[in-house]
């Protein structure tokens, strides 16, 4: 519970800070709240004092928001956000009224979210929103089962600002749990790192950190589109830098791929391979019987 909920709290700090700039890449007033009453100070500065500081993790937040919002409007009407933390885009995006949403995340942390949600009356999100109280790194398909969730309907996934914090294994389990779940016609939306990130002199201070507050960084993929390739995902795969909405602000450049040991964050989108071309690329790495 500790580790995720400070990253909920974390990514709540640096959507109210892009909020309440003059040029903001989205407005979350959830967030805004949910900073007011944890750290009143802590919002004041940001107000008086806007920082750049949190500029990689807006530049994330706009690109995920467009994913989704790209999705409802091709016609997807099943989305899940896993490890949602205090998301808002139930309330703050322009969704379709028979959108289903489901939100995991851990018990106590929903529960808190659904209190300030109940006390700021907002109880009416744009969309059929649903809750699932379920630990992503154990059996949670069935609680999202139970909670109404359809796997023969095309689903957008968004796991954002979460895979780095599990093992390799548990990246693993999560991501083949999404894959059996996903039907013809789903996508995927996902943030990872690759591991030189873990080498960079850099970030040694802020993993150090991380480590000593009980929220360690653990794993990382080098080769994003053969990883989700193995799942049944054609990914596109792009890094902050790559995107229109990092111009102007402060969002480290990394060297064209494949440099070796540059650091870098993926932001990946990417859609369900079809069955019969999953059947056919298994058939072509199939052992051929040996003539005697």
């Amino acid at each position: 519970m500790k580790q995720t909920s400070m990253t909920a709290h974390w990514i709540a700090v640096a959507r109210a800070a892009e909020t309440l700039r003059p040029d903001p890449l989205f407005v979350d007033s959830l967030a805004v709240e949910f900073v007011s009453r944890a750290d009143p100070a802590l919002l004041a500065d940001l107000r008086d004092n806007p920082t750049p500081r949190f500029d990689v993790l807006a530049v994330r937040t706009r690109f995920f928001d467009d994913f989704l919002s790209a999705a409802v409007g091709n016609g997807l009407r099943q989305a899940v956000i896993v490890a949602a933390g205090m998301d808002s885009r139930a309330y703050r995006l322009d969704l379709p009224t028979d959108l289903r949403l489901f939100e995991i995340d851990l018990p106590d942390l929903q529960a808190g979210k659904e209190a300030l949600l109940t006390d700021l009356g907002l109880t009416s999100p744009r969309c059929r929103r649903h809750v699932v109280a379920a630990d992503v790194t154990g059996d949670w398909s069935s609680r999202l089962r139970l909670a109404g969730f359809d796997p023969s309907a095309p689903t957008a996934w968004l796991i954002e600002g979460f895979l780095y914090y599990l093992t390799n294994e548990q990246v693993e389990g999560v991501i083949s749990t999404v894959s059996q779940l996903s039907a013809e016609g789903s996508v995927l939306g996902l943030e990872h790192v690759n591991t030189d990130l873990y080498r960079a002199p850099w970030m040694r201070q802020w993993l150090a950190d991380m480590r000593r507050e009980g929220r360690p960084w653990q794993s990382g993929v080098d080769d994003p589109e053969a990883w989700l390739a193995r799942h049944g995902f054609r990914p596109q795969v792009r890094e902050p830098a790559d995107l229109p909405e990092a111009t102007g602000r402060r969002v480290p450049k990394t060297p064209p791929r494949p440099t070796p040991g540059a650091a870098r964050t993926w932001l990946i989108t990417a859609e369900r391979i079809r069955k019969e071309t999953l059947r056919d690329r298994d058939s072509d790495v199939r052992p051929k019987g040996v003539r005697t």
